[in-house]
């Protein structure tokens, strides 16, 4: 016959009763996911790696407040470069209005005058 182990009257464990998120909380989430979904959309590769590095990103911007800061200043410091380099390039073509307002590479025109 087993004896019967005697329940305490009051718990061993106390446990707090969990706090709702707040809204900078939810914020702070919505946010990371955001830019979490960018990181792994602009990491070039669909799929596995891409998947971890939106991931790792995730976890890196609801873990630490500074982490935030740097993967999200990283992040954009990365799309006004890319921004200058694209408008480099374009401001580096020289080209010529034409009637329809597209400019066109001054090379094509001479190859349409010419021939």
């Amino acid at each position: 016959m087993r004896k019967k182990i005697p329940t305490p009257a009051a718990p061993l464990v106390t446990t707090a009763p969990l706090k709702k998120a707040g809204l900078l909380r939810k914020v702070a989430r919505a946010g990371a996911a955001v830019v979490a979904a960018r990181v792994a959309a602009d990491t070039g590769k669909k799929g596995v790696i891409g998947l971890l590095a939106g991931a790792g990103a995730k976890r890196f911007i609801t873990r630490y407040p500074a982490g935030a800061l740097f993967i999200t200043g990283a992040y954009m410091a990365g799309k006004l470069f890319e921004a200058k380099r694209a408008a480099d390039r374009k401001k580096a073509l020289k080209r010529l209005p034409d009637k329809s307002g597209e400019p066109i590479p001054i090379e094509h025109a001479r190859k349409v005058r010419k021939g």
